[in-house]
């Protein structure tokens, strides 16, 4: 997702999850084994497009793509991630006597059919508040007694709600981790605002960046700790592009955040994470040299009035002229920017922030993983910044790694239809060997 931020665009509605389709879905989502150590998750996705489809995720090789429905309990996953045909694997969803699906058959194209059976676990709709707002999600927890060790998932920029984080709610709870998920302020069954600075916080003085998603994600932990079920001591976080880097503020807030996962989440200031989104997104579309150097002057242009609030009428000609010229620079921006003053608020309580210092305040352990290839993350920025904050602070358990040929979400590129190699291990072991340290194991 482009921009690194929650701007909410004009006219643009948060995603809602229509309650009938998920129903609909609900009894296929779990995880089924094949066999010791092999484990495939079936999860529920949003699109793009705002389309829910089944997403099947292989933990040992990495495979991640859609599934199509054939019938009520046949589905095909094609070669690449968002085609049906060839179909590479036909699944089948295996009733047992009392209706619930407890086992799935896996026929690959021209292979031996194996049986997954279905893993026990425990889905819990919940809500939880953040003074007058209120947050809902999932909890996923196993079937075993507690208390168990927790993660809580954060979102990426944008109005994404629980079912916006890919294969990854079912991954964890693999591991015999109580898994939450929930719908971002303002968004699915969430009630509150997203920062919006072109219109509802810019005549609010006291609201800065990212402030309300910290305090949501400090709230979804009080949450946790307040149930018997989950081993207080054990709880963390881990967070995709802008909930990767939230990941690090929140660690920073409180001590008692037992790990975080930085996945591909900016580290710096945020003004020059748009500044490099504008170059390299370009660049990847294959846009000549002499555009992106046209969109990184606008966008620096841009930043220059939003600093300075001096040169505002040649910022409207620029705009005016981008726009009717179809520049493709505008994808940086969240809307029509119509005033100096919108300029300067975004400045100032956006724009601004940078991540680095709050870092330096995390005592817990840090893993932090990036794709070589990501168009809205630098990579090797990210991963010098924090190891310098880090290093510098004195801290002495954390693990940063770029993985070759990635992209953003850590799917290999190209094409993208698994996740790159060594993803899924790397956070296996990582985390396994941080819970079974944590205090009070």
């Amino acid at each position: 997702m482009i921009g690194a931020f929650s701007r909410r665009v004009a006219g643009q509605r948060p995603r809602e999850q229509p309650r009938s389709t998920t129903n609909s879905i609900d009894p296929y989502c779990g995880n089924y084994r094949i066999g010791e150590g092999h484990i495939v998750g079936i999860d529920r996705f949003i699109l793009d497009s705002g389309d829910i489809t089944l997403l099947i995720s292989d933990y040992q090789s990495g495979v991640v793509r859609r599934l199509f429905r054939l019938s009520e309990q046949d589905f095909v996953m094609g070669q690449g991630f968002d085609t049906p045909s060839p179909a590479k694997l036909h699944v089948h969803f295996v009733r047992e006597e009392r209706g619930h699906f407890n086992a799935i058959s896996l026929r690959p194209a021209g292979g031996t059919e194996s049986v997954a059976e279905r893993i026990a676990l425990h889905n819990l709709d919940v809500t939880f508040q953040n003074g007058e707002v209120t947050l809902a999600g999932t909890l996923i927890t196993p079937a075993t007694q507690g208390p168990h060790p927790a993660i809580i998932l954060l979102h990426g920029s944008g109005p994404l709600t629980r079912y916006s984080f890919g294969p990854y709610p079912h991954f964890f709870a693999s591991l015999g981790l109580a898994v939450l998920i929930y719908d971002k302020r303002g968004t699915g069954a969430s009630t509150g605002t997203l920062m919006d600075a072109s219109t509802a916080t810019l005549d609010d003085p006291a609201a800065y960046y990212p402030d309300d998603l910290i305090s949501d994600a400090l709230s979804a932990s009080n949450f946790l700790k307040g149930r018997e079920d989950i081993d207080t001591w054990k709880i963390g976080f881990w967070g995709s592009s802008e909930g990767g880097m939230l990941t690090t503020q929140v660690a920073a807030r409180s001590k008692d955040v037992a790990f975080m996962i930085n996945s591909s989440g900016f580290m710096g200031p945020l003004w020059r994470t748009l500044l490099y989104q504008v170059g390299a997104t370009l660049r990847a579309r294959g846009s000549p040299n002499n555009e992106v150097d046209e969109a990184i002057a606008f966008t620096k242009l841009w930043m220059r009035v939003a600093r300075t609030g001096i040169g505002w009428q040649y910022f409207v000609e620029q705009q005016a002229k981008g726009r009717r010229e179809h520049k493709p620079w505008f994808f940086q921006i969240g809307g029509d920017i119509t005033s100096v003053q919108q300029l300067r608020w975004d400045w100032d309580h956006i724009l601004v922030f940078d991540p680095l210092p709050a870092l330096k305040k995390v005592t817990c352990p840090v893993l932090g993983v990036f794709g070589e290839l990501d168009t809205s993350t630098s990579a090797h920025t990210a991963e010098s910044n924090m190891r310098h904050a880090l290093s510098e602070a004195g801290h002495k358990d954390f693990t940063l790694r770029i993985f070759p040929r990635a992209s953003h979400s850590l799917a290999e590129m190209p094409p993208g239809n698994r996740m790159a190699l060594g993803v899924f291990e790397t956070l296996r072991s990582w985390l396994l060997a941080r819970i079974q340290n944590a205090r009070g194991a």
